[in-house]
Parts: C-alpha cells; structure tokens; sequence
C-alpha cells in the first residue's frame, strides 16, 4: 500500500512551490473580495441612512412653516403630513407615507416596488409611536430601510407619524454584480499567477533539474559532465557549488585511479620476483640462504612502500598534523643532528630562523630528513649538503641545499609525483614516494615545497609555509656553522 509520506515524495518541488504560491494568492483575493464587497455594503446602508437623516429634516423644517395651501399655521397631524407628501416628491427607490392613529393614510405619488403602508404588521409596530424609530426592514422586493418619524399638532389630538423608506436592493445588487465581476477576475487572475507560477518555478528549478540528471548519469567512466550556468541567483550558485564539487570528486577519482595504477605496479615487481625465487628454491643451503636474503630484503622494500602508501593516505584526514608550537630554530639544528649519520658529507647550516610557529614539528622534521635523504641518494661523499630556514611575518621557509648532479629540466616538473625516481641514468633505491610525503606535508600545512636546480650543480628544495598568526620574534642571520 502507497503511504501518504511516499505520495508527499512524489509531488514534485515545483508542484508544491505552485501550490503554496497559489494558495498564498487565492487567500489574498478572497480576502480584496470580502473586504471590497463589506465596505460597498456597508456604503449602501450607510448612503440609506444618510438619506433618512436628511428627509427627518426637512419634515422638521417643513413643520414649522406654514401651510403652503392656505398661507396658515397647521391645524392637525394630518394636515401637516398631507401637506409635505404633496410638496415632496421621493428620488427612486424612496417612498414616503403616512400613519395617522394607527393607519395608514397617505402615500407620496409614486410606485414604489412594495408596499409596506399595505402591511398590517408593519402598521401595527408604529401605533402609539412617539420617538424617531429607524429599522432595516425586509420586504417582497428585498432589504430596506426606514424611519419612522411621529407628528404631533398642538390642539389636535391625532397621533401621526411620517415613514420615509428607502430599498436597498438596487443598490445592493449593483454591489453583488461587482463582487461576481471581481471574483471572476480573480479566478482569471489566479489562473493566470498559476501559469506564470509554473513557467517561472520551471525556469528557476532548471538548474536543479540538471543537478538531479547530472548527478544521475555520472559513472566511474564519465566524470566530466558539467551545468551550463545561467544567472548569479541563488539557484545559479548551486550549480556552480555542484560543479565545484564534481571538479573534486573527478580530481580524486583521477587522483585514486592513478594512485591504484601506481601502487599495483609497484607492488606487482617485488611479488613477482619473491614468487619466481621461491618456486626455484634449491636444496642447497648457500643458494637457499642467498634466496631468502633476497627474499627478506624485498619484503621489507614492501613494507616501506606499504607503510608510505598509508602515510599518504593518512595526508588528507584531518588528524594527520598535530598542531603545536614549534620554536624553528631548534627543529633545524636537531634535524641537522639527525642528518649527520645518515652518510659522510660536508654538513652546514645556511640560516638559523629564530621564532616560534603554529605547525606540526614531527612532519616538519620528517619532510626536512626526507629531503636530506634525497639530497644523500644525489651526492658523493664529502659534498656539500645544508639546510636553513628563514621566518618572517608572513612565510617560514626551510630548504635543504645539496652540490650533487641536480634534476633534469625534463624531471622537474613532476618530481614530486608518486613513484617518480628520474630517469635511468640517475635511478636511486627507493619507493619514489619520498618526495610525494614532502609535497603533501607542505599541502597539509597550507604551504607547498619547490625546486631549483641547475643539473651538474645539484638543488634547493624548499618547503614554503604560510605563517598567518605567527607567535615568533624576527628572524636574525646566523653565521654558516659547519660540522
């Protein structure tokens, strides 16, 4: 059975944006509708009322003038009120009649559209009136209003009263015509918001659309699939991050596929040779001797390729530096302790930087001693090797500087790739993966390691870091100091 959360799932997000939008609209012209056809409505009754005020007063003023008939003073609550119904004529849908003790008796010459000076009911609310009575009333031809105004004459005992009514219905029907007409145009109105809604959400979701079948078609063997980006919008930004994105996952797919090629190459030589020297293992004890030392010895070459390959694995996890203080000058003098052992050259200090840094001193220490080793592998005994370092506020730099062959023009480009060893005529031992180590601990510092090297007159690499924060003096010059 479809459950309502997997049918919420498959309305799509342009649907609901429509939606919301349509509802957002459909609730504001109902409500420009209502509150448009209240205040017409309240117009007419208000206009009715307006209109009885102004016919009370001119029955009062009427009252107490003359009689235009006779030139005299009004002798009776009838005279009077026969009087101003035939000097009055009522404007449409207006009638006026009169009420003398309890009947009606005179109505204005007009055709009203009911009569309610024919209503029993109604003339019986107005016997013994005495104060101006005003009432919505309903009536066979629709809503009205009235007042109901009482008369009385000194020296006549008759009780009258004048009704002056005023129908609504004209009027209000005009004002429903208005509403119909109004909801009408709003229900065009909404169909319209409704078709622009769904263009312009079409055209707004667009790049998401192509983020959804990008991301789609995007195999292990194709990654270079990209949005056409249109527009500096929000929407258009997402699209740029996805591309951004995709950039990255390719350069690590590429990155991985390539580290795969390399390490599976590397690894397949030493297996193959272990495998070949087993399988023709001889019983003699000095032949079988020389095959397992040669067997261990390529082993443990594996080993150190393995345990390089983790490091480099390791280089892009965030707990691959410990940060701490690092005072420089101490990391170069010991590392150059360390370095001494390695082989009999001509060891020296160029430059001593003085400060303490924000940095992880054990990679530091193993990126110098790996370049030392480099500098060892490319030169003969009693050449020159020294390093040195120089801090400022803004960059540590340290370098190892050695005088042995140097690094073909041809090499230098790609020296600091995985299992990149030079060319025949200058291969050392090793993994290759040493110079890789220095470039990714100098990445993971935010830094990078460079190269300048003359062939024949040996090399500086140099490990250049940034030191945004630093917690160091400035640097002073150092003498050489030579060991």
């Amino acid at each position: 059975m479809t459950t309502m959360t997997e049918r919420r799932r498959g309305v799509t997000v342009r649907t609901r944006i429509l939606a919301w939008t349509l509802l957002v609209v459909a609730l504001a012209l109902c409500a420009i509708v209502l509150s448009t056809g209240r205040v017409l409505l309240s117009r007419v009754e208000a206009s009715a009322v307006t209109e009885l005020e102004h016919e009370a007063a001119k029955l009062r003023a009427f009252a107490t003038g003359v009689n235009p008939a006779t030139g005299q003073s009004f002798t009776g609550a009838q005279q009077l009120l026969t009087a101003y119904l035939s000097h009055n004529v009522p404007e449409q849908d207006e009638t006026y009649f009169s009420v003398i003790d309890g009947r009606a008796d005179r109505r204005s010459a007009d055709d009203p559209p009911a009569r309610l000076d024919a209503d029993p009911a109604f003339i019986s609310d107005l016997t013994a009136l005495r104060s101006p009575v005003s009432h919505r009333v309903e009536t066979a031809a629709g809503s009205a209003m009235y007042a109901a105004i009482p008369v009385e004459v000194s020296g006549d005992a008759a009780l009258g009263a004048l009704v002056i009514v005023e129908f609504l219905a004209p009027d209000e029907h005009e004002v429903w015509s208005t509403i119909i007409t109004m909801s009408i145009a709003a229900v065009f109105a909404l169909a319209l918001a409704g078709a622009a809604g769904w263009f312009v959400a079409g055209r707004a979701l667009t790049p998401i659309r192509e983020v959804q079948e990008t991301a789609a078609g995007i195999d292990g063997s194709d990654l270079n699939r990209r949005i056409d980006v249109v527009g500096t919008d929000d929407v258009a930004q997402l699209a740029v991050t996805f591309n951004g994105m995709l950039d990255r996952v390719q350069s690590a797919f590429d990155g991985q596929r390539r580290f795969l090629d390399d390490a599976g190459h590397e690894l397949r030589t030493p297996i193959t040779v272990i495998r070949g020297h087993l399988e023709l293992i001889d019983e003699d004890p000095i032949e079988r001797e020389q095959t397992l030392r040669l067997v261990d010895d390529e082993l443990r070459r594996m080993s150190r390729l393995v345990d390089d390959l983790i490091l480099l694995a390791r280089a892009d996890r965030p707990d691959f530096l410990l940060w701490d203080a690092v005072d420089v000058a101490d990391l170069v003098v010991e590392t150059l302790a360390k370095a001494t052992a390695l082989a009999d050259r001509t060891w020296s200090i160029e430059e001593i930087p003085e400060g303490i840094v924000h940095a992880d001193g054990q990679r530091l220490t193993q990126a110098l001693l790996q370049l030392i080793a480099n500098a060892v592998a490319h030169t003969a005994d009693r050449d020159p090797i020294a390093i040195g370092g120089h801090l400022d506020a803004n960059r540590l730099q340290l370098w190892v500087r050695d005088g042995g062959t140097g690094v073909p023009h041809s090499e230098q480009s790609h020296i600091f790739e995985r299992f990149a060893r030079g060319t025949a005529g200058r291969r050392r031992p090793g993994s290759g993966l040493g110079l890789a180590i220095v470039a990714r601990i100098a990445q993971a510092h935010g830094g990078t390691v460079r190269l300048e090297s003359t062939p024949g007159q040996g090399s500086v690499f140099t490990l250049d870091l940034p030191n945004p924060s630093p917690l160091s003096a400035p640097p002073i010059q150092s003498a050489k100091e030579h060991l």
